[in-house]
């Protein structure tokens, strides 16, 4: 099983997503929020902010915890595991967008036009339960 926080980055009418390079797994030519593992050495608060800064070099807020949700799927190294994620909620504050090396495009997108990108299952559902998407 792994437990990680899961980030929707809000910027006035825009959610930042990201898409991992054609071919990557688990979910392969699809669009991500932002998520990072959960350990005991560190808070969801600062799981979430390391995580955007080291895949897109900003800086956000954690606003506030959401919901929980869980998903089975295999993981990259193609072993079945149950996923527990902590949703929550964040905005930018500063930084201009620069994609790690396992990003291969970061897109602020209006949240009218979040239905026109394949998003993964879980980040879908999350984004309709928040209004953003229909």
């Amino acid at each position: 099983m792994k437990i990680l926080v899961i980030g929707v980055i809000v910027k006035g009418n825009k959610i930042l997503m990201r898409k991992k390079p054609d071919g990557s797994p688990p979910y392969k030519q699809t669009w991500y929020l932002f998520g990072g593992e959960l350990n005991s050495d560190i808070t969801p608060q600062e799981a979430i902010k390391k995580q955007v800064k080291k895949q897109a070099n900003i800086d956000i807020n954690f606003i506030k915890s959401l919901d929980w949700d869980i998903e089975e799927k295999k993981d990259i190294d193609e072993i079945k595991k149950y996923f527990v994620y902590l949703n929550c909620l964040c905005n930018y504050c500063s930084g201009e967008l620069l994609p790690s090396s396992d990003i291969e495009k970061l897109e602020w997108i209006k949240t009218g036009d979040l239905i026109k990108y394949d998003i993964v299952p879980p980040a879908k559902g999350l984004l309709k339960r928040l209004g953003y998407l229909k």
